[in-house]
Order: C-alpha cells, then structure tokens, then sequence
C-alpha cells in the first residue's frame, strides 16, 4: 500500500472507529461471574473441603452447628483482554477469499475497547500471529484505547502474514493476564487447534478467567450464490503465495458447507465447557453492536 493509500484507509478506519466510541456493548453494571473478595452479598453454600475457613458463616454455626460458607460478589471493575488473533486469514491484504473478516474483527476490536472505557474498566490487548507480536498490559482511558487501534491499523498497513501459534498465545494469556479478567478470544478459529477435541487446551483457562470466544466469520462463507464459475486470483492468507481458482456455484456450496461444519463443531465443544461463544458474520455495525449487547444483556438475565 502506498503512502496515499495508507492516508485513506486510515482515515476510513478511524471515522469507523469514532462511530464506535459512544455505544456501549454491557447493560448498566456487569458481574463477574466468580464469587470472591468483595463486600456485596451474593449466596450461602454448603462448606466444601477447600473453602476459606475465613468465609464461615460462624452465626449459623454457633445456632445451628451447620458449616456454610458466606460468599461475596467480586469487585465490578474488572480487567478486561481482548486477545487478538492477527494471523493471515484475520489480515487485510488483496485478493482475500474471505474480505470482510478484517473489518469485523476491527469493528469487534472496536466495540470492545470503547465498551471498556465506558464502564472505566482497565483493558489490555495481545496480539498474536506466529511471534506473539504485542502485549497492551490493562489500563484505564480513551487514549489508551486509541494507542492501540493505532498500532493495528499499522499493522495492517505493513501487510506482514504469518500462521498463528494459538498455543504460545493461550501460554502468555496463563502468564500475563490478571486472574478473573473478562478475556474474549477474537479468531476465526481456522488454526488446525482448534480441530477435533480442544477442550483440554482450554480447561486451564477457564479456571483462572471468564473467558469468552468470539467468532469471526465472512458473509460468504455463509451465504451467497454464484450464477456462473469464476477464476480467481487469490493469495495465501498465511504465506503470501499466489495461485488462480475456478471457483463453481457447486465449489462455492461446499466451501459453505465445510465453513458450517466447522463452526459447529466449534460450538460444540465451547458449550461442553460451559461456554457460550459469540458469532459475528457482518461487517455492520449496527449488527456487530445487537450481537455483543444481547449476549451481555443474557447474561446478566441468567444471573439474577
């Protein structure tokens, strides 16, 4: 891209991105889903062998002999990760198969940084492709946020694809992310790691935070028809190396067909960890906003 080039996306990319600042993806206050070392009342459980002998409810013990454990709700501010999946297939570059999975990433990016802010919760960033390329540690303030939508629009500029180590991303995620932050994990999931039986991959995780996967997928890979075969010029997202297709309605059904099963398989073994993923399939913000809102707003119906 040349320099004048670089000018206009950037400019498109922060007007995008200034759209983004005043909507707000989280109903009111939110909750953690852990209970810990707040001072609000949240329920009475039975002891446990492991439990805090500090948490009795020593009242109940005294009158009743019963031993319950007082559980409180964790502070509402809490941290907030987003770790950013920038291997090829996540990247602009021309002549993509899958265009306008960048753009929901970067309205996705967007909406939850700003989200952020506007509840004053300190928000951190890694971005990762095969090098782990960049940790934001969590800070608080809408210059922040900028600081790094920077930093990712000049990455998209430099053009530099690469595979993603998913597995060195989650390893940092362990090491450098405060405990029960809020993490959501932005890929399309295409690495081959997330094929088959993950879940072992992932328990660690969800017992250090409140981890939520959101799913990027292109318009096409749902929909879409072709009335006549095509050849395409396309390149590849992770090597750079180019090569032509003849892409027929029937190849393009069965592209779909294969984006579907994967994606279901994905959901799958995200609901059998007691995780629910988040789909965004659009490139409007206005869809990208309903999605993230609804999901927070159940959420926050089934914890009441």
């Amino acid at each position: 891209m040349e320099p004048e080039g670089f000018r206009e996306f950037r400019d498109s990319k922060v007007q995008l991105f200034s759209r983004l600042k005043p909507r707000n993806i989280f109903p009111g206050e939110w909750e953690s889903e852990y209970r810990g070392d707040g001072i609000e009342f949240a329920e009475i459980k039975p002891f446990e062998p492991g439990d805090d002998l500090r948490d009795l409810d020593l009242q109940a013990l005294v009158q009743s002999g019963e031993e319950e454990i007082i559980q409180r709700v964790v502070e509402r501010q809490m941290r907030l990760y987003v770790w950013l999946d920038l291997s090829g297939s996540m990247q602009h570059f021309k002549e993509m198969v899958f265009p306008q999975k960048p753009e929901i990433r970067d309205i996705a990016l967007g909406l939850l940084l700003f989200s952020a802010c506007n509840t004053y919760s300190p928000v951190g960033l890694c971005a990762f492709n095969a090098e782990n390329k960049r940790f934001f540690p969590a800070r608080v303030g809408e210059r922040y946020c900028w600081e790094i939508l920077s930093w990712i629009m000049e990455e998209d500029f430099r053009g530099r694809r690469a595979a993603g180590d998913v597995r060195g991303a989650l390893s940092l995620l362990l090491e450098r992310a405060s405990p029960r932050s809020l993490v959501f994990l932005v890929s399309d999931f295409h690495d081959e790691t997330f094929t088959g039986d993950f879940s072992s991959l992932l328990k660690p995780l969800l017992s250090k935070f409140d981890l939520v996967p959101v799913m990027i997928r292109d318009p096409l890979e749902i929909q879409g028809t072709l009335k006549k075969s095509v050849r395409l010029t396309i390149e590849d997202s992770e090597g750079g190396q180019g090569q032509e297709i003849h892409l027929t309605p029937q190849k393009l059904v069965e592209m779909q067909a294969a984006s579907a099963r994967q994606a279901l398989g994905l959901q799958q073994t995200f609901r059998s960890l007691g995780i629910d993923p988040i789909v965004l399939d659009t490139a409007s913000v206005e869809s990208c906003h309903r999605t993230l809102t609804g999901y927070f707003q159940a959420r926050q119906r089934t914890r009441r």
